[in-house]
């Protein structure tokens, strides 16, 4: 105990910073758990989490390069104020694009703690040693988190069950914020040794790196460019164009193969391990081509639909594997430092200013949509130009939407459109109805395929007279009600979209699919949010008089197949005859 003492204490004075913002975030997580201003709290435990890279990588760069101590805690309180600065300026994560940015940021916040202590270092082996214990520190204190959680929160449960200690559900969020930010950053911690560059001398390397490496990673990834390279042959052979999914095989041959050589990368000189160069050399040759048909993938989708934070994100990752694939062939001598510093380098690039992603996605959807509004001949007119305006409505972005308009808007509270959609439509209707376009709802529901949603709007309201029981239902309800003297069940058929309510006085039946089939016949293009009394459906049966006051349906048309995959609503029940 006296040396886990003795450890734990050290890591508060190396790192005293890092802890601080730990127990930050975990404190705000906390306050979020119990409902305290949850939105605020969320985001200052996300803001605070972004502080446990940053202070690990400034204070071990203080301790490489800075010749009085005192510098590591400058540069930790500098961090602070722009870390608060970060939480003010930042809207939070609601927003998609704002959230795809904060992943981004943590993203190249973690890449700089793997290699800022190293920056104006030749690398040698000392770097790899270095990240080497970051990462088998992670997996490490990944595994101890997880266990000391599991077992304190089966305490819990003992204490609540045994002892009726009537252990409230919110303090198994307690312990799981305390356990994942404080005790796993403490744990991690611990295992950054001291004295970074005289990890040079350090020629430990783990069998177990090697196995994991060599037997599940290099098999892994073979299959990927296997896989790959079967589909580019597929592509040139048929003319095809490359499937947008491809992305995502693509992320996992590079993250996979990446990983593998990193791991790997101090035995390529190694008599008795070839197949380590042999892995590398042809690696980065399979990456060029994956790269190329990631990026046409990505030009397909651009081409008409525009950019969008993913999309130039893609763009770029796809445009540095190419790059990174194309030096590594070309010089197998390269360093790894090169790749996490291009990396962090590349996503703070785009971050923010003229150049981010959400500036170039901006300008590039206001461009769309004013092309739109000027091509009456446009094909799919009506759907682009709603889907360009929603974009930029997401984003706030007033200013571009008048200049593609071309027109004066009408006075709008931007800031509340990405979280009210039916506010948004009801904009979004009046701003296209001034260049003669049709709105459609991001739910239009209309004979082409695909998947659909459809609510009543809120607001309306519904005559019940006549009716002796009103019972909320979903389509996963299948358990008896009873109803005094009465019990009633309901039993839903996803095949045919029927909806049978079984009672002791008289059953009822309700067409749910044949009044979405209805609707879609009667209107096409309907909004997602309608009236209420067009999502009412009578009983069918004579036996008892009953109603259907559905509040949400979806499914998917494919053809003239209707597919109803879940609704909710409340069955009016009439008194027994």
């Amino acid at each position: 105990m006296t040396v886990l003492a003795q450890r734990a204490t050290g890591v508060l004075r190396r790192f005293p910073w890092t802890m601080a913002v730990a127990a930050a975030a975990s404190a705000a997580a906390i306050s979020m758990v119990h409902g305290k201003d949850a939105e605020s709290a969320a985001r200052l435990a996300m803001v605070a989490m972004l502080g446990i890279p940053l202070s690990v990588a400034l204070t071990l760069w203080a301790e490489e390069h800075a010749r009085l101590a005192i510098w590591s805690h400058v540069l930790n309180a500098a961090a602070v104020v722009l870390l608060a600065g970060f939480y003010f300026a930042w809207p939070g994560p609601e927003q998609k694009h704002e959230l795809i940015r904060y992943a981004q940021l943590s993203a190249a916040l973690h890449l700089t703690a793997a290699c800022v202590p190293f920056l104006g270092i030749a690398e040698g082996g000392a770097f790899w040693q270095y990240n080497r214990h970051l990462f088998l520190g992670f997996l490490r204190a990944a595994i101890f988190s997880v266990v000391l959680y599991l077992g304190l929160a089966i305490a819990l449960v003992a204490l609540d069950r045994l002892f009726g200690a009537d252990i409230p559900y919110e303090a198994y969020g307690d312990l799981l914020a305390v356990t994942a930010l404080v005790f796993n950053t403490w744990i991690f911690l611990a295992t950054i040794p001291w004295g970074l560059r005289q990890l040079a001398d350090d020629a430990e390397y783990p069998k177990v790196l090697k196995v994991f490496s060599q037997y599940i990673l290099t098999p892994l990834v073979f299959v990927y460019l296997v896989i790959l390279l079967a589909y580019l042959v597929k592509i040139l052979v048929g003319g095809e164009w490359p499937s947008g999914w491809i992305g995502w095989l693509v992320t996992s041959v590079a993250v996979a193969g990446l990983l593998g050589f990193l791991l790997v990368h101090p035995l390529r000189d190694d008599e008795g391990e070839g197949w380590i160069r042999l892995y590398a050399r042809w690696l980065f040759i399979g990456l060029i081509p994956a790269a190329i048909v990631l990026l046409v993938a990505f030009w397909k989708r651009i081409l008409p639909y525009g950019l969008t934070e993913p999309r130039v994100l893609g763009v770029l990752l796809g445009c540095w594997l190419l790059a990174m694939a194309t030096v590594y062939t070309a010089r197998s001598r390269t360093g790894t430092k090169l790749i996490p510093v291009s990396l962090v380098v590349l996503l703070l690039a785009v971050l923010y200013g003229p150049v981010s992603a959400t500036h170039l996605s901006v300008g590039s959807q206001r461009n769309r949509l004013s092309r739109l509004v000027s091509d009456v001949n446009a094909p799919d007119r009506a759907r682009e130009a709603s889907a360009a305006l929603r974009f930029l409505m997401d984003h706030q972005a007033g200013g571009a939407i008048a200049t593609a308009m071309g027109t004066e808007l009408p006075q709008v509270e931007w800031d509340s459109l990405p979280h009210r959609y039916e506010r948004q439509d009801s904009v979004a209707s009046r701003i296209l109805a001034g260049a003669g376009i049709r709105y459609e709802s991001r739910y239009t529901f209309n004979n082409s395929e695909g998947p659909f949603y459809i609510s009543a709007r809120g607001e309306d309201v519904t005559e019940v007279a006549g009716y002796q029981w009103l019972i909320p239902l979903t389509s996963m309800d299948s358990q008896p009600r009873y109803l005094h003297d009465d019990t009633l069940r309901a039993i839903f058929d996803p095949k045919t979209g029927v909806l049978e309510v079984r009672t002791t006085r008289g059953g009822l039946r309700f067409d749910i699919r044949g009044l979405v089939h209805d609707i879609s016949l009667d209107t096409l293009n309907i909004r997602g949010t309608v009236p209420a009394e067009l999502l009412r459906v009578e009983s069918e049966t004579r036996d008892r008089g009953g109603s259907l006051l559905l509040r949400h349906v979806n499914g998917e048309r494919r053809g003239d197949s209707l597919t109803i995959d879940h609704w909710s609503g409340d069955l009016l029940v009439a008194p027994a005859p």
